[in-house]
């Protein structure tokens, strides 16, 4: 009985020795000390490096720092660059801009009427030398009349380019009529006389403008009669203003009165 044991322990060490002895210790490029018994899970880098134990158990100082393949390396994480971030809000460009000449546009009306209210206080131009003066007023007044006017062309031109810009063209309409049985040839012969209106009041303006003009900028000195033209025309480009401003505000009131009836708005361009 007691020989049998014998042979089963030795049977035992025999086949567990060769396992031990299988122990392999291999160091990756970070220094760091890795053990296997399975030589496969050694990467393939670091197989030539790699090195058989005879015994079970590592040298004393040999501590390792794990016992599997290494993990694979983790990329570093990305930086948050401005493209990568939640875009910002966007501000129609022409907004402000349409605000700020608003602005102007009302504060050179403003002194337009200014002009206006001086001029049409002087009643008479006298040709006498004590008059000069007066003389040499209107003259300034008028300048400055046809210099404004002129702002206010310009301001409203850049206004209507930037309408123009930020005002998207309208759809193409399959409506035949509107909630009250209106065509679009109804609305559109409608616009169309109110449009006509406006243009006509802004070539009369046209025309007192180039007549101020050839006056203010003939001579800096302004005679009697010349001073008599001036409050004329004056007076003239003042009730010119007033027709433009009644007829602009008829037209708005006509698209105004179509878009409630249900009209599209391509009827309306």
């Amino acid at each position: 009985m007691m020989g049998l044991w014998i042979a089963l322990v030795w049977l035992t060490w025999v086949s567990v020795s060769p396992a031990l002895a299988e122990i392999y210790r291999w160091t990756d490029d970070a220094g760091n000390i890795y053990f296997t018994n399975d030589p496969g899970t050694i990467p393939p880098a670091y197989r030539a490096r790699a090195r058989a134990f005879e015994s079970g158990a590592p040298d004393a100082d040999e501590t390792p720092t794990v016992d599997a393949l290494p993990s694979a390396p983790q990329p570093p994480p990305a930086e948050r660059t401005p493209a990568a971030q939640a875009p910002a809000s966007s501000v129609s460009p022409t907004a402000p801009q349409i605000a700020d000449l608003e602005q102007q546009i009302a504060a050179a009306r403003q002194e337009r009427q200014t002009y206006f209210e001086e001029l049409s206080g002087i009643r008479d131009v006298q040709a006498t030398p004590p008059f000069v003066r007066q003389r040499r007023q209107i003259g300034e007044l008028g300048y400055a009349l046809l210099r404004v006017e002129q702002q206010i062309d310009t301001l409203e031109q850049d206004m209507q380019q930037l309408q123009a810009r930020s005002t998207l063209p309208p759809e193409p309409s399959t409506v035949a009529f509107d909630r009250v049985g209106n065509s679009a040839m109804y609305w559109q012969e409608r616009m169309a006389v109110a449009r006509e209106r406006v243009q006509q009041a802004q070539t009369e303006r046209r025309d007192f403008l180039s007549q101020l003009g050839a006056i203010a900028n003939a001579e800096q000195r302004v005679m009697g009669r010349q001073g008599h033209e001036i409050l004329q025309l004056a007076q003239s480009l003042q009730e010119v203003e007033q027709v433009i401003d009644a007829s602009e505000a008829a037209l708005q009131a006509v698209q105004q009165e179509a878009l409630q009836a249900g009209a599209s708005r391509a009827w309306l361009q």
